[in-house]
């Protein structure tokens, strides 16, 4: 039997804790403000949903292959996040302000979506666990694909108005708040092992 509150406990932990969209959005935010990251934001919510739908429609069609899929993305998953440590532990915040090109900020935000793995391990145990063992209705799966897509992109905005708000306690202490991400996306990596 279907338990939603299961489901819904399961997606808001999956999505609020740190991972690259969170982080990224975190730093969006504190680089040039809330406002100023929503076309990044915007471009991680377009991409969050066609990975939740291309996730509900590869585990409905290829139930079969998924255990010899996630090896492969697991392995480039892990690579992707020790990459994004390594450059969140060498940047410099700079509260100085600066202009965006939205459009490239939406296709950056589109983008990280086809190569992260956790919102993708997040959209498979979904389907698998969740969602493909009671429902088979296409408009309940799409509908389904948007309902994780918005929880994870909400958890995003979260995030980037957390660094909005903090962008000066980030910028004077750099080292530390860099440190600690990275030890997040480090361990997140780590846990595509666990």
């Amino acid at each position: 039997m279907f338990s939603l509150p299961t489901f819904i406990f399961y997606c808001f932990t999956s999505t609020i804790t740190p991972g690259p969209n969170n982080l990224m959005s975190m730093s969006w935010g504190m680089r040039v403000g809330f406002f100023k990251a929503l076309p990044f934001n915007l471009g991680v919510i377009t991409g969050f949903f066609a990975v939740m739908l291309l996730c509900c429609i590869g585990c409905a069609a290829l139930n079969s292959l998924i255990p010899e899929i996630m090896g492969p993305m697991k392995i480039l998953g892990t690579l992707y996040l020790v990459w994004l440590a390594w450059k969140i532990l060498k940047a410099v915040y700079s509260l100085k302000p600066f202009e965006i090109d939205k459009k490239k900020a939406f296709i950056s935000g589109f983008c990280l979506q086809f190569v992260n793995v956790k919102i993708m391990v997040y959209g498979i145990v979904s389907m698998q666990t969740f969602i493909l063992p009671h429902f088979t209705d296409p408009w309940i799966l799409v509908g389904f694909s948007f309902f994780l897509a918005a929880m994870g992109s909400g958890c995003n905005l979260i995030w980037s108005a957390f660094g909005s708000a903090f962008a000066h306690l980030f910028s004077k202490y750099t080292r530390p708040v860099n440190a600690v991400l990275t030890l997040s996306l480090l361990f997140c990596a780590g846990s595509l092992w666990i």
